[in-house]
């Protein structure tokens, strides 16, 4: 394996890395060991949110190499400069240093906890939150509790006590900040009840000599859980009920986000409010003020809504100089099924302009016929962690396959599996695959490794 394509399939999470490191002798892998330090270095995964960070993926690639300190050097640079930044790169340290804590490592103890009390410390005299209303160092701080209780031990008793030690001090930090509360460690309190148990954490919680800041933890829990379904209620109240209202609050400078969920249209379709979603395509084939016609649009252009708006409106917008319009019309179109959408989208990669977005457009209008030009114009699309178009269009080439019809591209999916970013459509891929029966031993094998623990459970099941 070349370095190009050694960091081509690192930077997708393929387990062809790890295979390659571990066919290799130790001094030829060394030419290897900058890229994965460069991996170590930024956030790897291209959507955590979606797919998890890539921790345990570069866990394996760190430990086909016999010298593990430089790797924990970076590590340990990158987890402190990157406490105060947003993103996933500092919990994807803290879990890559689990794992190393996991088998033993000392230093890798050292560092997650000297990092936890300076974390703490800045938390504690920290007064006011940053643009928008942002605190990514509790974020961070979050990220770090819950990989210290769910990742650093197996045994349950070390786990218990790093879980009473994190509820004592957020105790603390709650009752003497008031920048924070509960609702700012709720993953934390998700992820250790899955950990140890619903009923050993609620017995940790209540015991009678419990510790008075973890009391005071528990009783801000139980408080903020009675008051939420409230405001859950008070917040359904709220929402529009009339195209009317919608358009009369946009016009008041109001945005979906704010006033309704992107979700409106879709419930009252299930409401059988149809009447409502037409007088919205309306409004906003009429409105000429671009920021509202674009937020009109956003409530329209998800795949239950999309046949409201009318065709000339969409292609029009489609080509708008206002980025968002622009936008959110191609999304409606690529949830659009009509014979003129198909033209369009044809039209537009025989000129090749937005690629990406006539694909999508093309696989929701999609005949047996197309098969040629749908494969060709997505290996035209330029993949990237900068630009996002490539990930909607292969999401919708998938979607192709999940309904009946002759003529699908079959051809994509081993392209599909090699090119995308973000595991958490690879395995979609995977599973297509398999269905067809095109998943070699070589790449079970391969995928054994693979970032997605999903795809490598899929593997070894297919190759038992």
């Amino acid at each position: 394996m070349t370095k190009k394509q050694f960091k081509h399939d690192m930077q997708r999470g393929l387990g062809s890395c790890v295979i390659a490191l571990k066919n290799m002798e130790d001094a030829q892998k060394e030419q290897f060991c900058p890229l994965v330090l460069w991996a170590c270095s930024r956030d790897l995964a291209y959507d955590a949110q979606l797919e998890g960070c890539r921790s345990f993926y570069l866990y394996e690639l760190i430990m086909e190499f016999s010298d593990i300190a430089p790797f924990l050097d970076v590590i340990e640079k990158r987890l402190f400069h990157s406490m105060h930044a947003r993103g996933w790169e500092f919990a994807q340290d803290c879990a890559l240093l689990a794992y190393f804590v996991s088998d033993g490592d000392m230093r890798a103890w050292r560092i997650l906890t000297r990092c936890y009390e300076v974390l703490l410390g800045i938390l504690s005299e920290k007064r006011a939150r940053e643009q928008y209303g942002l605190l990514p160092e509790r974020d961070n701080f979050e990220s770090m509790c819950v990989a210290l209780v769910c990742s650093c031990f197996d045994g349950l008793e070390n786990k218990i006590g790093i879980y009473r030690r994190i509820v004592r001090d957020l105790g603390i930090l709650i009752e003497n900040n008031k920048l924070y509360d509960y609702d700012g460690f709720e993953w934390f309190q998700a992820a250790s009840e899955e950990s140890l148990g619903k009923r050993t954490v609620h017995r940790l919680l209540h015991l009678e000599d419990v510790d008075e800041h973890i009391e005071n933890y528990a009783r801000c829990r139980e408080e903020r859980l009675t008051a939420r379904q409230s405001e859950w209620d008070r917040a359904q109240r709220t929402d529009p009920e009339t195209a009317e209202e919608v358009y009369r609050r946009l016009k008041n400078g109001e945005k979906p986000g704010q006033m309704c969920a992107l979700a409106l249209g879709r419930r009252w379709m299930r409401q059988g409010k149809k009447l409502e979603v037409l007088k919205l395509a309306a409004y906003y084939r009429d409105e000429t003020d671009p920021e509202v016609r674009c937020h009109l649009l956003r409530l329209l252009a998800n795949e239950t809504c999309a046949w409201a708006p009318a065709l000339p409106n969409l292609f029009a917008d489609a080509q708008a100089e206002h980025p968002g319009l622009s936008e959110w019309a191609f999304t409606a179109l690529g949830n659009r099924k009509d014979k003129k959408v198909r033209e369009y989208a044809i039209a537009l990669l025989q000129n090749k302009e937005h690629t990406a977005e006539a694909v999508s457009m093309l696989a929701a209008n999609f005949e047996a016929g197309d098969r040629a030009l749908i494969v060709d114009a997505v290996r035209q699309i330029p993949v990237s962690y900068e630009d996002g178009y490539w990930h909607w269009a292969f999401h919708d080439v998938m979607e192709l396959f999940a309904v009946p019809g002759k003529g699908k591209p079959k051809e994509l999916l081993p392209y599909l599996y090699r090119s995308t970013l973000c595991s958490h459509c690879r395995e979609h891929v995977v599973r297509e695959m398999g269905r067809r029966r095109m998943l070699t031993r070589e790449l079970l094998e391969e995928m054994q490794y693979d970032s997605n623990g999903d795809i490598r459970k899929y593997a070894l099941k297919k190759l038992r």
